[in-house]
């Protein structure tokens, strides 16, 4: 078994930079050219892409100086440029750009992408915990290129921002799964609409999820996803380990709010609450349509029993496949756009422990990584 690269690292940015940096230099360089032979495979040349990533290094320097520091020092510690640092940090949007255009050709080949998340309350858990789980859905390339960061910075407020577990891609200093000592826990969705990249830059996804892991309290969570528009579309679940969970559809300009309803909420790649915006993913990954509905039954079937056995299940399911809720690569696609399961992540924000697998997991298990090293974990769920 691949054990996922863990990262053990500390309060000062430029530092926990260094260390990414050099440690995952090349996964990191993998990185930048499986995502620049993917905005070409959109048609986006590659020279435009950095272009563009150029501006989104200075937005993301004025909007949060200590993540472009993170930034800056992943780039001088693995030898690879800032402009292509910022590409990967600001991925999203350059990403769902093109998956706008792609949403309106009439190609049957297209990518697929998809990620099903689920958020389970108390009163749904066989142990009454707190649960966020995801199969996270991704290019094939990025699969054996992603780490877990394990940050200690502060264990109350008065001392600074919270110590916080989460999953990421080389060269990416947001973790978009993830959990601190608050008892906040994130997962997210993509979503494609039809303003996504006509509302000009704004504050990137990966920015906002590692904001949303800095907040002690849930409100302060939920600020940087609802205070101002974005250039893309996103899905984002977020619990707390008091038992409380929101999942938040965001496109680029309104918000829409899911709330667990018997202790359970589920979500894909289209909207199901919004209606003021037209859903496009369904599109290019129709399997979006029977992913989300998938799960909430089978989740359902076990309502106050769920446990470990019931969630690996759900998240093993291969109706459909390839395009399944546990993803497989489409020998047909192209291969810079084959997507599969590249990690499930499993939050258990009562216990502090992130589960991951490294790649799909029908076929790898999942490792546990604490929040605190020393804290002795059971099993989730």
């Amino acid at each position: 078994m691949a054990a996922l690269p863990l990262l053990e690292l500390g309060p000062d940015p430029r530092e926990r930079g260094r260390i990414h940096g050099s440690t995952l230099a090349n996964a990191i360089r993998d990185n930048v050219e499986t995502y620049l032979a993917r905005f070409e495979a959109a048609g986006a040349k590659r020279e435009a892409i950095l272009k563009q990533s150029e501006g989104w290094l200075e937005f993301i320097r004025e909007d949060n100086g200590e993540y472009a520091d993170e930034m800056a020092a992943i780039a001088s510690a693995s030898g690879i440029s800032p402009v292509e640092i910022a590409m990967l940090n600001a991925r999203y949007e350059i990403t769902y750009l093109a998956f706008g255009t792609e949403a309106n050709v009439a190609n049957t080949r297209l990518e697929q992408e998809g990620c099903t998340s689920f958020g389970l309350l108390p009163e749904a858990t066989a142990n009454g915990r707190t649960i966020l789980c995801q199969n996270w859905d991704w290019l094939a390339n990025v699969r054996g290129r992603t780490f877990i960061q394990r940050v200690s910075r502060a264990s109350s407020p008065a001392e600074g921002k919270p110590d916080f577990v989460g999953f990421s891609e080389a060269g990416i200093v947001g973790s978009k799964m993830g959990m601190n000592a608050a008892g906040i826990g994130l997962c997210v969705n993509g979503l494609v609409t039809p303003r996504d990249g006509t509302t000009g830059m704004r504050k990137p996804f990966h920015v906002r999820c590692k904001e949303i892991l800095d907040a002690w309290r849930f409100d302060q969570a939920l600020s940087p996803i609802v205070q101002t528009d974005r250039t893309a579309s996103s899905n984002f679940l977020l619990g707390h380990r008091e038992g409380e969970i929101l999942d938040i559809e965001a496109t680029p300009e309104h918000c829409a709010y899911l709330s667990p309803v018997d202790g359970v909420v589920v979500h894909a790649n289209h909207l199901v609450k919004e209606t003021r915006a037209t859903s496009q993913m369904e599109r290019i990954a129709p399997n979006t349509l029977y992913r989300g509905p998938r799960t909430e039954r089978m989740l359902r079937r076990q309502l106050g029993r769920i446990d470990r056995n019931a969630i690996q299940d759900v998240i093993n399911d291969h109706f459909s496949a390839p395009a399944s809720i546990c993803r497989h690569a489409d020998p047909a696609l192209p291969p810079e756009k084959r997507v599969v399961t590249v990690a499930a992540i499993l939050l258990d924000l009562d216990e502090r422990v992130l589960y991951a697998t490294d790649g799909p997991p029908c076929e790898a298990p999942f490792q546990a990584f604490p929040l605190y090293a020393d804290e002795i974990s059971t099993d989730a769920a």
